[in-house]
């Protein structure tokens, strides 16, 4: 086995999937994609891979379909030291070129798409990573062959590998935490959305009437299918557009309550927790 092989075995192993896309850009572009294949498939294809590298291909690799990874691209050696500081320590690093490296993070579940860029650009975002790669089908560099972008050519005329720098293939400490954060603030970054959007289509003077604005009609809209408190926040919102007062908006989320929690007092936060958040959005 040669040292390419076992290096591509390592970081499929490290990032395991049950199918994989390899990707091969050339100055043509991107060549026709090896997607769906399977960790024996990619290697199959190393002789034909090693080819495409020598003659100035590069070489990346992905999960295919939706799946647990995010990869952070661009990283340098103090940013990469946080991750794991923090509690992200990834399950594989690439150095791509001398002191320049790519995280692959493995979270505690197969994120959907939405959220899987969303969780990528968050992270890119707080560790200083390439914003412009944060996505969740982003590829990340194929360890075992060249980087052969041109600036990277050693005086010799041969370019360097990339380098499988470490690798875990375990999930990171803070995944299940992550989870919840991320998720929570997804949500809250779709309300808010969504908020403005009704904000800027309705008014008093040509939004629809009181009596078309019923609670139920946002609760069973597809658009908020398994999202009551989105629902909730959104018929608030077109509310205080149309004029609706305070107490009638209160009234509405009173009489159709979304938890069997019969505690009057956690009643009454959400309920002022749900105007607030809508009168905030609106500029109240």
């Amino acid at each position: 086995m040669d040292k390419t092989e076992s290096t591509v075995r390592i970081m499929l192993t490290a990032i395991e999937g049950p199918l994989y896309d390899v990707g091969v850009l050339s100055e043509r572009g991107m060549l026709p994609r090896l997607d769906g294949i399977s960790a024996a498939a990619v290697l199959d294809r190393l002789s034909l891979l090693k080819y495409r590298n020598a003659h100035g291909s590069h070489i990346y690799i992905r999960p295919s379909g939706e799946h647990r990874f995010t990869t952070l691209d661009d990283l340098n050696e103090t940013s990469l030291a946080r991750l794991s500081a923090d509690g992200f320590n990834p399950c594989a690093v690439i150095e791509t070129s001398a002191g320049n490296f790519q995280a692959w993070l493995k979270h505690s579940r197969v994120f959907p798409k939405l959220l899987g860029t969303f969780a990528a650009q968050t992270l890119a975002a707080r560790y200083d990573a390439d914003p412009s790669a944060a996505g969740w089908r982003r590829f990340g560099r194929l360890p075992g062959f060249t980087n052969c972008k041109p600036k990277y050519r050693k005086s010799d005329g041969l370019f360097p590998f990339v380098r499988l720098h470490s690798h875990s293939g375990q999930q990171y400490p803070m995944a299940v935490a992550f989870e919840q954060e991320i998720t929570t603030l997804y949500e809250a970054r779709e309300q808010e959305h969504e908020a403005r959007r009704l904000q800027s289509s309705l008014s008093p003077q040509r939004g629809p009437r009181f009596s078309n604005l019923s609670l139920e009609r946002f609760r069973t809209s597809i658009k908020y299918q398994d999202r009551p408190a989105a629902a909730d926040i959104a018929f608030c919102v077109a509310a205080y557009a149309n004029g609706m007062t305070d107490d009638r908006i209160g009234c509405a989320l009173e009489d159709d309550y979304l938890s069997r929690d019969p505690s009057p007092t956690k009643r009454a936060a959400y309920i002022r927790r749900t105007m607030e958040k809508a009168r905030r959005w609106i500029g109240l």
